[in-house]
């Protein structure tokens, strides 16, 4: 695909958005008794973004009264602030440390009279993929707990990470925006998909439509064949080889993690090469049915755990089992529902190493803002379709971002 992208819209967040999200966090902090809030910006979702709009990996530390501070430990990364590309940002944190060994961030809480404080962190735990044991370094904390020993921390990651969930009219701009990107994204792969073409030749068309749009891939799970096991990726990813050519009869599936200004939506692409056989037909049909279930189920006032039961009875009911979550929260991704449910129902799948199914994580009360990726994936033994995009909540019922996705593309 060609073209200009110099009449394209790229919104961005105002001081207004930070406003919004300060009072919210202070609110929070009113709630529980806290004096201050110490976030990290490690891990896949680098949370401290919500105060500072930076993607800085560092630390940030919001007092009940007064101005939140950063604290990062590159010293290119505080630079970047002070050249023409960085100066064309409004910052929303103007205080931002440099720190080191010898000068850490103990050394900001106590220079912001905190030392004896009740200070709530997010950074110890997380819901976040991958960043349950945490994201502060252990180091890092070490020192900070050896350094204020009056201090009292809390962990708050929990409650934080909900607060997130909930968008404001201009994050909801933001989001709509990386599903645009996403679509797009698709519709090149789609595009490129045939016999004889390389696995890395759709992700790449993929990964160009969503740079030149102003996006990121956070690199997904992609995976072609005739049968489809894995989900963490590609083997030729880690290993080499060149990726695999596709052949008629294969199916190609990816997941896009689409981010636009530190916004997340996904997309999950299915393509079969040449028609797809009768399991895969069936499969397809599921999938659907899940995904519908999802749509008639989505609205304010309902729970999390409502939408999950009503997204995996078509898959119950037909035999199947999921591989990966049929629904999540995006931006952050933190609440998941249940996967590797109905396993053990599978005889192809006899002699392997099968997972533990791994129940639905949380529940909450779903309200309008929240955003959602719905990824309903039907497996029966080692064949999978997967399908889905990302579909806000609003005032009164939902709003799909997506349409390629939301169906088995055949090429």
């Amino acid at each position: 695909m060609t073209g200009s992208m110099a009449d394209i819209d790229f919104p961005t967040l105002t001081t207004a958005e930070r406003d919004r999200r300060l009072r919210l966090l202070r609110e929070l902090m009113d709630e529980l008794g806290l004096d201050a809030l110490l976030v990290s910006g490690m891990g896949r979702d680098q949370l401290d973004r919500y105060i500072t709009n930076e993607g800085t990996r560092g630390l940030c530390l919001l007092p009940r009264a007064g101005e939140p501070v950063t604290m990062v430990a590159s010293g290119n990364v505080t630079l970047g602030r002070h050249d023409v590309p960085g100066r064309a940002y409004e910052r929303w944190v103007p205080d931002q440390r440099l720190t080191s060994r010898s000068y850490g961030p103990a050394d900001v809480i106590a220079e912001l009279g905190l030392a004896r404080a009740r200070i709530g962190v997010v950074g110890l735990t997380s819901r976040a993929p991958a960043s349950a044991a945490g994201t502060i370094p252990y180091n890092t904390w070490k020192r900070i707990l050896d350094a204020l020993p009056e201090a009292e921390f809390v962990d708050v990651a929990g409650r934080y990470e909900t607060v997130m969930l909930v968008h404001g009219p201009e994050e909801l701009a933001m989001i709509r925006k990386s599903a645009q990107i996403g679509e797009h994204a698709c519709a090149a792969m789609i595009e490129a998909a045939g016999a004889g073409v390389r696995e890395c030749e759709i992700v790449a068309a993929g990964m160009h439509e969503v740079t030149r749009r102003g996006g990121m891939w956070l690199t997904g799970p992609q995976r072609s064949g005739p049968e489809r096991l894995g989900w963490a990726g590609a083997d030729w990813i880690w290993m080499g080889g060149g990726s695999r050519v596709l052949e008629k009869g294969d199916a190609f599936g990816a997941e896009l993690f689409t981010f636009y200004g530190g916004f997340e939506s996904q997309q999950q692409i299915d393509i079969s090469i040449g028609e797809p056989d009768a399991d895969h037909r069936f499969l397809h049909e599921v999938t659907e049915a899940s995904y519908r279930a999802g749509l008639d189920a989505l609205r304010p006032g309902v729970t999390f755990a409502e939408l999950c039961a009503a997204m995996e009875a078509p898959l119950r009911a037909a035999g199947c089992w999921n591989m990966g979550p049929l629904v999540q929260t995006v931006s952050p991704v933190i609440f998941n529902s249940a996967t590797h449910v109905g396993l053990g129902t599978q005889p192809g799948l006899a002699g392997l190493p099968l997972p533990d199914e791994t129940p639905r994580d949380g529940d909450f009360l779903i309200v309008p803002g929240v955003a959602f990726a719905f990824e309903p994936n039907a497996c029966r033994d080692r064949k999978r379709v997967c399908l889905g995009g990302t579909v806000l909540v609003t005032e009164d019922g939902h709003e799909e971002l997506n349409s390629l996705c939301n169906r088995l593309n055949v090429v």
